[in-house]
């Protein structure tokens, strides 16, 4: 019994709608935004961060008070969560790490001593020239997706930026 000529043609276009389908899903079709939550922050630094995707959206909460997060979503999915916690004024930066996800006091400092920072997670502390709360620290953290390692580097510029950022907001003024 002959085969069908069939086969090869048909198997050959499977595949092609398999590869285009794992193409569009490479892209980032959306526009990467210049804000976290209402806090100016460049799109370069937030770019890491960001996987291929269809839409992005960011949610914003108050867990508790003193400390806000803001959760930015690609197609559904958390990819970046970013906090701002008013802590004790004694708190160090290594016991606001305790606290925090993804990053502990063993992890790359900066030279400054005001971040510490990991491959997922960071932790900063916030420079307020007039805090809205003089009897608080304020610090700030963030923690990308465990299954996307940005890089030390991309985490600690970030988190140094963010910290920037939210002493330049509403936070401190």
């Amino acid at each position: 019994m002959q085969r069908t000529p069939l086969v090869a043609p048909v198997v050959g276009a499977l595949l092609l709608g398999l590869g285009a389908t794992a193409c569009s899903t490479q892209e980032r079709n959306y526009e990467i935004p210049s804000t976290l939550c209402g806090t100016a922050v460049s799109p370069d630094l937030l770019e890491p961060f960001l996987p291929p995707g269809e839409g992005i959206s960011m949610k914003e909460s108050s867990l508790m008070n003193g400390f806000k997060k803001c959760r930015v979503l690609v197609d559904g999915i958390q990819v970046l969560s970013a906090g701002i916690d008013w802590r004790e004024k004694e708190q160090s930066l290594t016991g606001a790490a305790y606290a925090a996800i993804g990053v502990g006091p063993g992890d790359k400092e900066s030279d400054d001593g005001r971040y510490l920072y990991s491959d997922t997670g960071a932790v900063g502390e916030v420079v307020c020239p007039n805090p809205r709360r003089p009897d608080r620290k304020l610090f700030v953290t963030a923690l990308g997706r465990g299954d996307r390692e940005t890089g030390e580097a991309a985490m600690g510029k970030f988190i140094a930026a963010y910290a920037e950022a939210v002493g330049k907001s509403d936070e401190c003024t």
